[in-house]
């Protein structure tokens, strides 16, 4: 598997996974209260930060291929 087709399924799963949780808590009634609210809303930071630290690897990669 070369690098660009596992990053791109890493991405994947990851921007699945923001979707999930969005269409979760979009729902309203589904958040059980504030705290649960900030965990969620934390959960999707740290997925937002996965994906610009996936696309910045896969940045280095294509550069280092190209030298």
């Amino acid at each position: 598997m070369s690098y660009s087709n596992a990053l791109d399924y890493l991405v994947s799963k990851l921007k699945d996974e923001r979707v999930s949780i969005t269409e979760y808590m979009a729902r309203g009634n589904s958040v059980k209260d504030y705290a649960d609210y900030q965990r969620l809303c934390g959960i999707v930071q740290g997925l937002d930060f996965a994906m610009l630290t996936v696309s910045d690897l896969a940045k280095r990669l294509e550069d280092d291929a190209d030298e």
